[in-house]
């Protein structure tokens, strides 16, 4: 079955998500994690086109293959910049190289690695940002929410999600594509932080 055309546009808020956090990073020279957005808004892109012009047999499996690979890239490439952005800065090269074995096994052993390594980094990514990035308890709880939007919105609305088949195909998937929105515009705001 086809997708509906309106999956476009929840495809669409992502990668206008992407362009602002982008210019957001660039600025800060956060260049880890722009790689890691901008790859998510790349994925978007070919979903947009997927769903809203071309819906071929090549595009529909570079997307879906893309949306996996471009998640974990994200997450990681986001926790080597929380590293570089804060006073553990000599590990960041470490950790960089942790993210790029990490992205390469999952490339080699995809149905053993993929799901754990998102599972993974998304924990390794809230965890560094409520430690490494503010002083006052508050704001190191306000990162903690903003960094687990993605978590949340894998775990209860993606396609494997809780919560996926009680809501229906159409409202789960906008849904969870408002999630990975809303997680990419806060990468602004969390990795504009600094340990203080």
């Amino acid at each position: 079955m086809i997708p509906p055309a309106h999956y476009a546009l929840s495809e669409i808020l992502i990668v206008v998500a992407s362009l602002y956090t982008a210019r957001q990073l660039t600025t800060n020279k956060n260049y880890f994690a722009l790689i890691g957005i901008l790859l998510l808004g790349l994925t978007a892109a070919i979903g947009a086109v997927r769903f809203g012009i071309i819906n071929s047999e090549l595009i529909v499996q570079i997307n879906k293959i893309l949306a996996l690979y471009a998640g974990i890239s994200a997450l990681s490439l986001v926790s080597t910049q929380l590293i570089f952005n804060s006073y553990l800065k000599n590990f960041g090269k470490y950790i960089f190289l942790i993210a790029l074995v990490s992205i390469l096994g999952a490339l080699l052993f995809p149905k053993l690695l993929l799901l754990n390594l998102i599972y993974l980094w998304s924990i390794v990514s809230i965890i560094l940002s409520i430690f490494l990035c503010e002083k006052i308890i508050a704001k190191k709880i306000l990162n903690g929410i903003l960094m687990s939007i993605l978590i949340f919105g894998f775990l209860f609305l993606s396609k494997r999600g809780l919560f996926a088949e009680s809501l229906g195909a159409d409202l789960s998937f906008h849904l969870y594509h408002i999630f990975i929105a809303a997680w990419i515009l806060s990468m602004g705001y969390v990795l504009n932080l600094r340990d203080n």
